[in-house]
Order: C-alpha cells, then sequence, then structure tokens
C-alpha cells in the first residue's frame, strides 16, 4: 500500500513537472515580445498572441483527453468543456467590465494578461487531467 501512495505521489510530482513545461514556448514568444513592445497597445498584441496560441494548446489537450474514452466519458468531458466555455466568456467579460473601471492604459495590458492567464490554466488543467492516469509517464 506504501509503495503504490508513493508511486502516485511521485507520478502526481511529474505531472506537475512537465505540467509546468508544457508549451514553453510561447511563454517564452511573450516574453521576447514584451521586451521589444513600446507601446500599451504592443504589449497588448504580445498577450493577445499568447492567448490565441494557449487556446489552440487548450483545443489540442481537448482532443488528446478525449481520444480513446468511452463515449460516457466523452459526454461528461463535453458537457464539462461547453459549460467551462460560458464560465471563461462570463469571467471575461466580468473581468473587462472591472478593469474598464479603472483609469488609465495600463489596465488593458492587466486585462489581456489575466484573459491569457484564464486561458492557460485551462489548458494545463486538461493536460493534468490527461496524463494523471498515466503511472508509467511515457508519452509525456
Amino acid at each position: 500500500m506504501k509503495k503504490l501512495l508513493l508511486v502516485i505521489i511521485l507520478s502526481s510530482l511529474a505531472t506537475n513537472v512537465f505540467a509546468k513545461n508544457l508549451r514553453k514556448d510561447i511563454d517564452d514568444k511573450l516574453a521576447q515580445c514584451n521586451k521589444a513592445a513600446i507601446t500599451t497597445l504592443d504589449s497588448v498584441d504580445c498577450r493577445s498572441t499568447a492567448a490565441d496560441e494557449w487556446e489552440a494548446e487548450l483545443n489540442n489537450q481537448y482532443q488528446l483527453l478525449l481520444k480513446g474514452q468511452s463515449p460516457e466519458v466523452q459526454a461528461n468531458l463535453k458537457n464539462a468543456q461547453r459549460a467551462w466555455i460560458k464560465y471563461k466568456n462570463s469571467y471575461v467579460s466580468a473581468m473587462a467590465s472591472f478593469y474598464r473601471q479603472e483609469e488609465g492604459t495600463v489596465w488593458t495590458i492587466i486585462m489581456a494578461e489575466s484573459k491569457l492567464n484564464v486561458i492557460r490554466d485551462k489548458a494545463i488543467d486538461l493536460y493534468r487531467l490527461r496524463t494523471s492516469t498515466n503511472l508509467s509517464g511515457e508519452g509525456e
């Protein structure tokens, strides 16, 4: 029992390490773009591009998660994803409304960063779910 628990803990830690490096290239490109950004609009564009790339990765992780699942599990995952999309859209709208109250252009950057974080976090969550049952660590 202790060995099984240890394997589960180590597997979970490994999944978290891999998840932190998931599509690190997107965040690296974002960092480079930020260094080159001169205006607020440039900074917002950097984050919007990164958000689009993370959205594509989110969709990739979702498709990989669905692959090989039973029809029942696929239906549950699809329902959950549809609900998350509604939540995401509502939450992003609420954040935009919240930040529009503030004065200064920096809030448009903060809004773009917040939206990016929501999308990135979900992509990583889907990756973690998909790989959580892979106790061998193969195919990471």
